[in-house]
């Protein structure tokens, strides 16, 4: 049973050149799953679906439910969550999540792999009350990310993609580039084509975030991944992901994950 009252996070991460399920097999989770697509191709097939996974594919995995997804040769990147609870299956109950519809097409790549890399990018809420309310925000995400209705055929989906990619694809590769130097948002903004305040509500709307936050977080992803995979000691990691000391970085590590990121070292993360 899970350790919140209404729900909880599992495990939540991110998968490169991943591959989905062996192919020829057929899956029953135990528990609630989601994959986001967000780069790479594949398929989703179950006894009522059989359907292309792009970009922006959205795939809801129901307890019980037997299915299978894979990735096309090349694989494909995506951000996973695994989560279970009573308000997911009172979700489920009352139709709001369905495996009639176990797949979104066409959400945006930039706002859902963020919205959804959250889970894994903060370690578990030790309380009750914690892991119920990132359980609520979860399925407020899901129910959000079920409304949205997808373009329809491919033509569509081309030009919906394509009218990222000249600006948004862009600007992200921009803001998460040579993170220890300063960066000139304004100069951004031109090299993509736009006048900054445009820019700057366009990027918002489209990811959830501002260009400036946007970029802050990748920072501390690019420390995160110092610290698990290097033995860089933090002030050297710090001056490699562009804080402006080590106790800036502490002090942005210790609000996002609740610890230093010594003890996030040390407890084996």
């Amino acid at each position: 049973m899970p350790s919140g009252r209404l729900g909880e996070v599992l495990v939540a991460g991110r998968i490169t050149g991943g591959s989905g399920l062996p192919a020829g097999t057929t899956r029953r989770h135990p528990s609630w799953g989601l994959t986001f697509v967000t780069a790479g191709t594949g398929r989703y097939r179950d006894a009522s679906h059989d359907e292309a996974i792009c970009p922006g594919s959205l795939v809801v995995v129901h307890p019980g439910h037997p299915h299978w997804y894979g990735a096309d040769r090349g694989g494909w990147d995506e951000v996973f969550v695994v989560f279970d609870g009573a308000a997911f299956e009172l979700a489920r109950r009352l139709g709001a999540l369905t495996p009639d519809r176990p797949l979104v097409h066409g959400l945006s790549v930039a706002r859902w792999r963020h919205r959804f890399a959250v889970y894994g990018d903060r370690a578990r809420p030790t309380t009750v009350v914690g892991r119920d309310a990132e359980a609520l925000d979860l399925l407020a995400a899901l129910l959000e990310a079920n409304a949205v209705t997808a373009p329809r055929g491919a033509a569509a989906r081309v030009r919906h993609e394509a009218g990222h990619a000249d600006w948004l694809d862009r600007s992200l590769a921009l803001l998460g580039r040579d993170l220890a130097e300063p960066l000139d948002l304004p100069s951004v903004a031109a090299e993509v084509g736009m006048a900054y305040e445009t820019w700057r509500r366009r990027f918002r709307a489209e990811t959830g975030t501002s260009p400036y936050a946007h970029r802050a977080s990748r920072r501390l992803e690019a420390a995160t991944d110092l610290l698990v995979h290097t033995g860089l000691g933090v002030r050297d990691i710090a001056a490699a992901t562009g804080f402006s000391d080590e106790r800036h970085l502490i002090r942005r590590f210790r609000e996002h994950t609740g610890l230093t990121p010594r003890a996030f070292r040390d407890a084996g993360h």
